[in-house]
């Protein structure tokens, strides 16, 4: 490392791996020790100051960020976080133009503070720009290096005949050493052995020199090659509909796989669950083509597009005139070129300036509008009257407050998504919208649903949930949606309760019971007595995934007991100053989450009797339950073997997590417990706390441990042997490091690269975790 140096440039064309270098650096360096903080952030073209100003203060955990409006004051905010971690190393990936660093936020590295700045761009000029202190360019593959690159993505099995030998590597070649060309060509000839193929496919590659304007022939050849060798149509145009989310977005599963459905892609199956089953499908697909990256994200299965590859379908679409994309822009209006519109059938503006929909724009031909996350303001009364092919129209996140009455004119719209859309009171009338399947209105302020909605016969998905002001739900709503597949009603002030109760006031549980293709089920019920008649309808056994919560607070609960045998299922009990027990027998359990109460002792189980009754639990979270002593036995953490996350905070009473009822015996507490799939455990404000768990815990995929405030735990239980090859970080105070006993001194020394000194500022105070915590459920719940 050289101190001399703070502001290093990385360059080269587009494909040839700078994002991989970087993510190769930011992984070495992250637990090394040398910084105190490590970040990388993806800039992207579309990115402006304020958007990287927020990606910023995301990666640095800054949870008022939203708080500061003027970009001064933000500029501010990040110094200040910057400063508070000292020596840092800061990796901007993927610029496209030069900023003053002072003016995002950012310090100068100096002599003084020793940090280090990496940003990568495809241009050398811009390096100099940024006042790179040196710089570095990025070459493609050597021979020898892309040849086995390229037998890498053929498949380890894949043994090329002699005829074909030469054929691959003449194929290797026309990539020109350019490692994404390489990994798409080589995912679109897997498993291929005809030599004829072969030759045609060295002809292609060799013709597939793309008319498109701004595009470089070497990269594009190669990708538009592994575009047009996908397996079917629907593959292509489903890869083409990728394009329409912003650069560097992660997309989740569900947001593509609705807006597939609702667009005419699946138009043939009718069935929900297996228009899904197809999409994943898709999905999976297109990763295995090398099309689309899989992304990590807590909050479900998400995709990404390298950004040359959505260049790519931009430029296809562009050509056809089918696509317009203009995320993140200053837009402004609606385009209005009536001679490209006529054509046009899919238009992204998500996240843009746009403030007016007006009604001079005609494109009868537009199937899929998208608008999410935009400043849409207003909406002129007679714009609907003009896309009335409109098949899927997303406004979710937008500040509008009401609709025109113009939209019951869209007689062929499939999916209507109002996700988060605040300001809005009140929807039209949708009596004329009979093809409707998906209707989402989470987190908006209606008070009352849509008049027309018991025309609403072909509704497969039904969102209400975090409707705060809901007052009612008709019977006559409910009664009518007969292929109804799910109900989303979480957060809703409208609870469920029975409609002997009810006295005739809106729906109740017996006619969610009525919902005969019901398949996903989250909502709200009013008490336990409710809950009660749901669960003893036996509705649920043909549900495939469902959150029940009770009560808010639990006026009269002593306890729950029951069991369900779901293939997804959430348990989510919170706020009760009475429930002193909690009792879960076996079942099908994917989470378990109990918070905030506050007399709860004892989570009862009985011990299992054989090993699976839990082997779906992932997720385990205690938090704010002052009096719970211990969260399980042993006899049932053993038996935890799909775990991923075990999260226990703010229990002042606790003193062991995982308890020895007594009756296991000497010999048998000598035997280490495996947990295979456990990748994270988070203790936090634990004063109480002594021990984890008395037995080994072999945990051969644990990469992160977290202990915040336990100042009484001294040991931590974990095989030193099984933790070495998958561990990334260990996280507390420098003063709990130092007090932890060791078997032995060798384990410490092993262990300490691992260890990032966490002080006090480095967390959140406890009411920012919550609400933190509350919008990611909301989040992840819509």
């Amino acid at each position: 490392m050289d101190d001399e140096v703070g502001k290093i440039g990385v360059y080269g064309m587009g494909g040839v791996g700078k994002t991989t270098l970087m993510t190769h650096i930011h992984n070495k360096f992250k637990n090394a020790g040398i910084f105190n903080c490590v970040i990388c952030v993806t800039v992207s073209k579309e990115s402006d100051l304020e958007e990287l100003q927020g990606r910023l203060s995301k990666a640095l955990g800054i949870t008022d960020f939203s708080n500061y409006k003027d970009a001064l004051c933000k500029s501010a905010k990040l110094f200040e976080a910057f400063n508070r971690r000292g020596k840092f190393l800061l990796i901007l990936d993927d610029m496209w133009s030069t900023f003053p660093l002072t003016k995002v936020g950012v310090p100068e590295p100096n002599q003084e503070n020793k940090c280090k700045i990496v940003w990568t761009t495809r241009s050398k000029k811009l390096c100099r720009g940024m006042g790179s202190e040196r710089i570095i360019e990025v070459d493609g593959l050597a021979e020898d290096e892309s040849w086995t690159l390229f037998k890498e993505k053929l498949g380890i099995d894949f043994v090329l005949s002699p005829e074909i030998e030469p054929i691959a590597k003449a194929v290797v070649e026309e990539c020109d050493g350019l490692p994404l060309g390489i990994i798409t060509v080589g995912a679109a000839m897997r498993g291929v052995d005809d030599t004829v193929i072969w030759r045609n496919a060295l002809e292609d590659l060799k013709n597939s020199r793309p008319d498109l304007e701004g595009l470089e022939d070497d990269v594009f050849s190669c990708l538009r090659f592994s575009f047009d060798h996908l397996k079917t149509q629907i593959h292509r145009d489903c890869f083409l509909y990728c394009a329409l989310y912003p650069e560097d977005d992660q997309i989740s599963y569900d947001s593509l796989i609705e807006k597939w459905m609702a667009d005419g892609f699946f138009d043939e199956i009718e069935d929900r669950e297996k228009g899904f089953d197809k999409c994943y499908t898709i999905i999976n697909d297109l990763k295995d083509a090398c099309m689309l990256e899989n992304c990590k994200n807590v909050h479900g299965s998400f995709v990404k597009m390298h950004d040359l590859l959505r260049d790519l379908a931009i430029a296809i679409t562009r050509k056809s005139h089918q696509f317009v994309v203009k995320v993140r822009s200053n837009v402004g209006k609606f385009p209005r070129d009536e001679s490209l519109m006529d054509d046009v059938i899919r238009v992204s503006l998500m996240h843009s300036n746009i403030e007016m929909l007006s009604c001079q724009s005609k494109c009868p031909k537009l199937s899929t509008l998208l608008l999410e996350g935009s400043r849409l303001g207003n909406i002129d009364h007679l714009f609907f009257e003009h896309i009335q092919n409109l098949r899927v129209l997303d406004l979710s996140h937008a500040c509008f407050m009401c609709f025109p009455q113009s939209l019951s004119n869209l007689v062929n719209l499939h999916a209507l998504l109002l996700r988060y859309c605040v300001n809005l009171r009140e929807v039209p009338s949708l009596v004329q919208l009979r093809e409707l399947r998906v209707l989402d209105l989470s987190g908006t302020s209606i008070k009352y649903l849509p008049d027309g909605m018991d025309g609403l016969t072909n509704l497969r998905c039904l969102g209400l949930s975090v409707t705060a002001k809901l007052e009612m739900v008709p019977v006559a709503a409910i009664s009518s949606f007969s292929h109804l597949e799910e109900l989303l009603m979480v957060g809703s002030k409208w609870k469920w309760s029975s409609n002997e109760d009810r006295k005739g006031r809106g729906a109740g549980v017996e006619d969610i019971v009525r919902l005969m293709h019901l398949k996903k089920l989250l909502v709200d019920f009013v008490d336990l007595s409710a809950f009660s008649t749901y669960v003893r309808s036996g509705h649920w056994r043909g549900l495939n995934c469902f959150l029940l919560t009770v009560g808010n607070p639990f006026n009269d609960l002593v306890e729950i007991k029951y069991n369900f045998y779901s293939r997804e299922c959430l348990v989510n009990v919170s706020d009760s100053d009475c429930l002193n027990s909690v009792a879960f027998p076996e079942s099908n359990l994917t989470e378990l989450s109990i918070t905030r109460l506050h007399n709860l002792s004892t989570i009862y189980m009985e011990e299992p009797t054989q090993g699976d009754k839990l082997a779906n639990l992932k997720c385990i979270e205690i938090r704010k339950c002052p009096k719970l002593k211990y969260v399980l036995s042993i006899g049932w953490f053993q038996t935890l073997q799909n775990l991923e996350e075990i999260i226990v905070a703010d229990c002042r009473a606790m003193d062991e997590m995982v308890v020895d009822m007594g009756d296991m015996g000497e010999a048998n507490n000598k035997i280490p417990i495996t947990l295979p799939r456990l990748k994270r455990i988070t203790l936090s404000h634990l004063p109480n706390l002594k021990s984890i768990c008395k037995r080994t815990l072999i945990c051969s995929s644990l990469e992160q441990i977290v202990v915040l405030y336990c100042p009484m735990l001294k040991m931590l239980p974990f095989s030193i042997n099984s933790l070495l090859s998958s561990l990334k970080q260990i996280e507390g105070s420098r003063r709990w490091w130092d007090s932890l006993e060791w078997d032995s001194a060798n384990t410490k020394m092993y262990l300490q690269p691992f260890f990032l000194d966490c002080p006090d500022f480095s967390f959140q105070k406890e009411e920012d975790q919550e609400r933190h915590e509350t919008k990611r459920k909301g989040d992840s719940i819509s």
